[in-house]
């Protein structure tokens, strides 16, 4: 009678105990996938987490599940595409008698071309698919770092804030991300100012002379770290003045952060003699360059105002700017408090 087979085993020691293995297990190939495997978190905690993780599967909700293992593999668009709207398919989903797999939005005019349309079953299997089918954001290489939904992944670059915007100087070809043009600016356009600003109160920046071409980086000190720019122009003998959000798409984006803006100029001594605008701040990636006097909304000041010799004691005015995200002003202007002047 033939011997059953001995299960293999370590090396053995002179006591008789097992030494663990020291061969690492093999890797077995996946044609054209690479698995990415998260290490476990080091310590007492990480090997809790891992031993409930793999005792606890398919438990209730208290369990503790450890991060399930990620591979990047290639798929054919198709099976990701809407049968209806040809757009990325959005859960839930329903395929009809005749194995098309739909948008649940997308069942009404899909019945008008196919004849198994009359009919649909949901598609959990497909839901699952398509809810963990993710891309790299397309701004990658700008600094994003953030895998999307594939059928989420027009929506998240309108809002990404790693969109790359244009350096508005028109002899720069500089086009990245806003947080990386920022450090351009300070590498390869040392004059233009900095400032930083906290949102929803004043800020004093300079007034640049009627003739020049003023431009002046404003940075939010919230943890966004959000760029603005200040522009000024020539506006015949008075000169224009506005800001933009440097940014790309995001006045079209949903959930993206918006701010609104007060502009004025005052004199130190003399604040009643002032010229002010309040408008909401618009978005741009700066592919025009930025020229106030070209843009929709800007201050106007006139060149009495400009003048040191008319002001008062002799100054200069001083350019004043407030920027608040929009729903914290919409909020006090509800609750019927107004915003001081100055801050």
């Amino acid at each position: 009678m033939a011997e059953r087979e001995q299960p293999k085993r370590g090396p053995q020691v002179g006591s008789g105990e097992l030494v663990p293995s020291r061969k690492k297990p093999r890797a077995y190939a996946i044609p054209q996938a690479v698995v990415k495997q998260e290490p476990p978190e080091e310590g007492p905690r990480g090997e809790e987490a891992q031993q409930v993780g793999e005792a606890g599967r398919g438990a209730g909700a208290g369990a503790v599940v450890a991060m399930e293992e990620q591979i990047d593999f290639r798929m054919g668009l198709s099976l990701f595409r809407c049968r209806a709207c040809l757009l990325p398919l959005k859960p839930p989903t329903f395929k009809c008698a005749d194995g098309h797999i739909v948008c649940a939005t997308c069942r009404a005019s899909h019945a008008l071309a196919c004849g198994g349309g009359a009919t649909y079953a949901a598609c959990p299997d497909a839901d699952a698919f398509v809810r963990d089918a993710k891309v790299p954001c397309a701004f990658a290489e700008h600094g994003c770092a953030s895998y999307v939904a594939y059928y989420q992944a027009a929506d998240h670059e309108r809002a990404c804030p790693w969109a790359p915007c244009h350096c508005p100087d028109p002899g720069c070809d500089a086009f990245t991300s806003p947080a990386r043009l920022l450090e351009h600016f300070r590498a390869e356009h040392p004059s233009w100012p900095i400032t930083s600003v906290a949102y929803g109160r004043a800020t004093k920046l300079a007034l640049p002379a009627p003739q020049a071409q003023g431009l002046h980086l404003l940075v939010g000190k919230d943890n966004d770290r959000r760029v603005f720019l200040v522009s000024a122009s020539a506006l015949g003998p008075a000169m224009a003045v506005s800001v933009a959000c440097v940014r790309a798409k995001g006045d079209a984006a949903a959930g993206v952060p918006q701010f609104d803006c007060k502009l004025w100029v005052e004199y130190p001594r003399d604040s009643g003699n002032v010229a002010l605008l309040a408008f909401p701040v618009p978005s741009s990636d700066l592919s025009a360059g930025f020229s106030a006097a070209e843009r929709g909304r800007f201050l106007a000041v006139p060149p009495d105002m400009m003048a040191k010799e008319d002001a008062p004691g002799g100054e200069a005015p001083d350019l004043m700017i407030r920027i608040e995200k929009a729903g914290r002003a919409a909020a006090r202007s509800s609750s019927g408090r107004q915003l001081p002047a100055t801050a």
